[in-house]
């Protein structure tokens, strides 16, 4: 396995690191001006351009990957089916430096200050920025697209409203100046502003769809790119925008999207030079790649569980005696095998790879029962538990959702198989499209289904609050326990290495005993490119696959 970037494999607490980011960005901020750069040539750290010398304008990029959902509210999913084709539609209020990955920038916001005990964060917008429909963009726009993530209305999905817990409200100040009032301290705020699914919209966009975007396929953004034309399920073709406020981007004078399907198709395809960027091809086509010349290939490792949910609203998952066999019967290392020669994916548990704390965790955790291959003595617990729980003739008529996702597509029959044959629970595998998941799952309209999702932070604060806290963006089982909940409150705010291990310890033995849901593994996406796609600069080696994707300084070479 190729070795992972130096953004997950830090040592000591995140936090610091977080608090650390946050303190630099706050001091470049206030030194970048208020107004835009006089025409002396001031730095403006927003104004991106390619990492190549003479960068050639013009051309259109063959982007291919997974890349088609029926949800098309950015705010409210976190799949690459909707980075890919609508990234380059919309910018953020800051942002990671697509090329500099450890530093925040700032984008539709020129300028920022913090407040000296943390709790004000002002920005400063941009003069002149335009959405695609010609209209301006105003403090209330930014203040709607926050209010959509951080406060949302009843019905509405929000995976990454739990980055936003020490929000108390988000004001406009003035035409161009937006406040972010906070109930304490955050170590992470910017980088949680930063998270490539926070982009702006048009308050008025939202106020026209009742604040729900999952059903409008193209709404107006301020980005590099507007859509030319969309065919779903095939193709989402993106042209330049000729009044983007960085007017020496973007270099393309497009996109083509082409929806390829995750894993063996899209490495087809990116072997047969039918695509010039190939996202998520599979671990074979990757070897392949990796031995022809004018292909390069990267990993990006995002912060990311993949598994089964078991639904708390329905008897008898809401038993977690029940869960225990479940996770008892089911071969997590075996699961992970059988997809690995089509999709990326290793082992891991309630710690993710990405953690700093993961390689302490994972060798002892592995060896224990739900987490090794069954033995013996896991399989008569298991029936022992469901047998206490009054289940030992099993259930029938389960509704299995799952999405249309190969690597999905092959574990559900396996995860039916056994637990039919080992627990006598039967179920109906029931096949969706991703954006049919995410609001059959965040309804509860399952009794079982295979996740696969990513967060914002390599961090317990941000993958345990979005996973397991009370209503945390993606606790979709429902899972609810104080105890818990107040423990992933205080790693949010714990700076001191021994101090955050403890906790994390803590919150270890209480989903040891809860089995809030059923981990198979985390993920590992293979990146390749034709040489002919330069201006990525470090975006292919990022830690999260949702940020760098606007794709405003790459270009074509020929």
């Amino acid at each position: 396995m190729q070795g992972r970037p130096n953004v997950c494999t830090l040592s000591g607490s995140l936090v610091l690191l977080l608090v650390s980011l946050t303190i630099a960005c706050k001091s470049v901020a206030a030194q970048t001006p208020a107004a835009p750069p006089a025409a002396s040539g001031s730095p403006d750290a927003g104004l991106l351009s390619a990492p190549e010398a003479s960068p050639k304008r013009g051309g259109v990029l063959r982007w291919g990957g997974l890349a088609n959902s029926t949800l098309y509210d950015l705010h409210q999913t976190g799949t690459i089916a909707n980075m890919g084709p609508q990234a380059p539609m919309y910018d953020l209020l800051v942002q990671i430096d697509p090329l500099n990955w450890n530093r925040i920038i700032p984008d539709l916001a020129q300028s920022w200050q913090a407040s000296e005990d943390g709790l004000t964060y002002t920005f400063v917008l941009r003069e002149g920025v335009q959405f695609h429909d010609g209209a301006p963009l105003t403090a209330e726009d930014v203040v709607a697209s926050f209010n959509h993530i951080i406060f949302p209305p009843p019905g509405v999905i929000s995976p990454r409203r739990g980055l936003f817990d020490a929000v108390r409200e988000v004001v406009a100040s003035g035409e161009r100046t937006v406040e972010f009032h906070l109930k304490e301290p955050s170590g992470f705020f910017l980088r949680a502003l930063a998270a490539g699914f926070n982009v702006i919209v048009r308050k008025k966009t939202l106020e026209e769809n009742n604040y729900d975007l999952r059903r409008v396929p193209v709404y107006p953004g301020t980005g590099p790119f507007r859509t030319k034309s969309v065919e779903p399920g095939v193709v989402r073709r993106l042209e330049r925008n000729p009044a983007y406020w960085n007017q020496a981007l973007p270099y393309l004078d497009g996109i083509e999207v082409f929806h390829l399907e995750f894993g063996p198709k899209t490495g087809a395809a990116c072997l047969a030079h039918t695509i010039d960027f190939c996202w998520g091809i599979d671990p074979v086509s990757e070897k392949k790649a990796q031995r022809m010349k004018g292909l390069t290939t990267a990993r990006v490792y995002p912060t990311t569980y993949w598994g089964l949910w078991l639904n708390f609203r329905t008897k008898p998952f809401d038993d977690v005696r029940v869960r225990r066999a479940v996770n008892l019967v089911l071969d997590k290392a075996a699961l992970v095998e059988a997809v690995s020669e089509s999709v990326g994916t290793e082992r891991t548990g309630w710690v993710l790879p990405t953690d700093p704390y993961f390689q302490e965790y994972w060798p002892k955790a592995k060896e224990q029962p739900g987490w090794r291959s069954p033995t013996a003595a896991d399989h008569t617990e298991a029936k022992r538990l469901m047998q206490e729980a009054g289940y030992a003739q099993g259930l029938k008529g389960l509704d299995f959702v799952v999405r249309d996702i190969p690597f999905q597509l092959a574990w559900a029959p396996i995860v039916q198989d056994i637990l039919k044959r080992e627990l006598k629970i039967e179920s109906t595998i029931r096949p969706v499209a991703s954006g049919v998941w995410y609001e059959e799952a965040s309804s509860g309209h399952y009794d079982l289904t295979i996740h696969a999702y990513g967060v914002t932070l390599p961090h317990v604060a941000d993958y345990w609050g979005n996973s397991f806290k009370t209503d945390g963006g993606y606790n979709f089982m429902p899972y609810s326990n104080p105890e818990f909940d107040a423990i992933v409150a205080a790693t949010a705010r714990e700076s001191d290495p021994a101090k955050l291990r403890a906790l994390i310890e803590q919150g270890i033995q209480i989903l040891d005993r809860d089995v809030p849901s059923i981990v198979f593994s985390s993920a590992y996406i293979a990146l390749a490119w034709w040489d002919n796609v330069k201006g990525h600069g470090t975006a292919t080696k990022g830690a999260n696959f949702w940020e760098g994707m606007r794709d405003e300084t790459w270009w074509l070479a020929k």
